[in-house]
């Protein structure tokens, strides 16, 4: 067996490090078991969940317990306070075997809840349950402005940063789709990230530092852990890497023949009004002397919450124009307009995203007043009809009947690119592809230890499952898209599940002048 060393840490304090008393709570640990990665290994319907971190802790102190008030961290049980869990080879948290390692993470997110518990043999646990970045990400909005011409990664990068995520915690390759028009009518972060993932055909995902991962659609094709197998994993008496149990998963749902993709023009407006305050006459809104009003002008218009998806065709703002003093606002000191013109004196500032303008106007000038006109002005975007390109194989729909995988790409910018994109995924996904599950304890050995701490997603293994042990004849290269790790019995017990795409889905490319295309090769999205 091998020596590890493993470091439950919560920021109890919310100061941003785990140095105070109590923070460090690997003594009170029965188990662990978390997650993060896809909820299904396949690169193409697979799609990373935020991950999940669940702790047994012994709370015979009632330290765990909120409502009770002498213990050590009442006050400080609260949701969102960082949680990591670390690992080491040996006692020390510094190595090399044959991998380099300072204080590895395995895992890092956010307390989500603790809760006591209290069975009949009256032994007192708490279960601490914590989420990874992109569950909070999901409880977060943004507003971002229209982007134009702009890569995927930049807009990734945009919408964190929007989100109020840390630029280091940040970590995006250059994109190879450039958005002509991108806009967020849904608000939620995490439902504007897919749609950027999804025309990327990339992959966004958590890091085991607690940071967001955003790879290009090339990226397993020419980063070195995604090029070259990192080891073997065999089901071969005496292997050096070997599981103790692996699951083949049915390739049926993951079998495509018929491809779509929706291509949607968008093309800017004349200036028009897009929104006026209902308020007039006897209902114009008072402005005191010195007071400062806001209000949200929004296109497409709310209602009950939920975004018109269009009007008329207009689907969004282009640009919104800077409200101008007598045109788009007037403030009088009548609020049937009769009194003095007040308008000169109003100071008025907008702050503009892609649906909404925040218009806020202060009351300089001396005199109670009504805000008699308030409107919003700007240019809109209108869409052209869809265009909807298709790629299908009869030989797989004789054999596995038509099934049909219409592409979630919202932002593809040209008919031609959506061509290769169902080119591409077709000529993969045509045909059934094995993707395994499988498992071994961490410990048994420094080698297995060493790849349960070090292989992470997009990393590229090799897995034999061709002798008497499993009979499944399989012999390839497949990419890690799920990291499981169960810690139990005081932590002596380490389990590791490894979930696996077939990484044939990146192989087979045609180069100039190093392959035929067509007969050994295909063409790249």
């Amino acid at each position: 067996m091998a020596t590890t060393t493993y470091a439950l840490l919560v920021d109890w304090s919310g100061d941003g490090d785990f140095g105070d008393t109590g923070e460090v709570i690997t003594d009170r640990v029965l188990s662990i078991d978390c997650e993060r990665g896809k909820d299904y290994p396949s690169q193409l319907t697979g799609r990373s969940i935020a991950g999940k971190l669940v702790a047994v802790l012994n709370n015979e102190s009632g330290d765990y317990s909120p409502f009770k008030t002498d213990g050590d961290l009442y006050g400080n049980l609260l949701p969102g306070r960082l949680v990591q869990l670390r690992a080491a080879h040996g006692t020390t948290f510094a190595y090399t075997f044959p991998f380099i390692f300072s204080d590895t993470s395995i895992w890092t997110g956010y307390l989500e809840t603790i809760t006591p518990e209290v069975s009949v043999g009256n032994v007192k646990v708490a279960k601490l349950t914590a989420i990874g970045p992109l569950g909070l990400i999901a409880q977060r909005e943004t507003r971002i402005s229209l982007q134009e011409d702009k890569r995927t990664d930049e807009i990734v990068t945009t919408v964190l940063t929007d989100t109020g995520w840390a630029s280091g915690d940040i970590d995006a390759e250059e994109g190879k789709t450039t958005i002509t028009k991108f806009f967020s009518a849904s608000g939620n972060a995490l439902s504007v990230l897919r749609e950027v993932e999804d025309t990327e055909a990339g992959f966004i995902y958590e890091k085991t530092d607690g940071s967001i991962k955003f790879e290009d659609r090339y990226f397993r094709m020419r980063d070195a852990k995604s090029t070259t197998s990192q080891l073997t994993f065999s089901d071969a008496s005496g292997a050096t890497y070997s599981y103790e149990a692996i699951r083949q998963e049915d390739p049926l749902p993951s079998i495509f023949n018929t491809f779509e993709a929706t291509v949607v023009i968008y093309t800017a407006a004349s200036i028009a009004t897009l929104w006026t305050l209902g308020e007039t006459g006897s209902l114009s809104p008072a402005i005191e002397v010195g007071g400062v009003n806001i209000y949200y002008a929004q296109f497409p218009p709310m209602t009950d919450g939920i975004q018109a998806s269009e009007i008329a065709g207009q689907v969004t703002v282009n640009a919104w124009t800077t409200p101008v003093a007598g045109t788009d606002y007037t403030v009088n000191a009548a609020a049937d307009g009769t009194g003095a013109n007040l308008t000169s004196s109003v100071a008025v500032s907008a702050t503009k995203t892609s649906n909404q303008m925040k218009i806020q106007l202060t009351n300089n000038s001396g005199t109670a007043g009504f805000i008699t006109l308030l409107k919003a002005r700007g240019t809109t975007l209108t869409t052209s009809d869809p265009t909807l390109m298709i790629a299908e194989d009869a030989t797989s729909q004789t054999a596995f009947k038509k099934r049909t995988y219409k592409s979630r790409a919202k932002w593809i910018p040209t008919s031609a690119e959506a061509q290769n994109w169902v080119n591409y995924n077709l000529s993969i996904f045509k045909d059934p592809m094995p993707r395994l599950t499988i498992s071994f304890t961490a410990g048994k050995s420094a080698a297995t230890l060493d790849a349960a701490l070090y292989l992470d997603l997009s990393h590229k293994v090799t897995v034999t499952a061709t002798g008497d042990n499993t009979k499944l004849g399989i012999d390839e290269d497949f990419y890690v898209e799920n990291v499981r790790h169960q810690i139990t019995e005081g932590n002596t017990l380490h389990r590791t599940i490894f979930e696996l795409s077939p990484a044939t889905a990146t192989g087979g490319f045609w180069s100039l002048g190093n392959s035929y295309l067509g007969t050994e090769t295909k063409l790249l999205y």
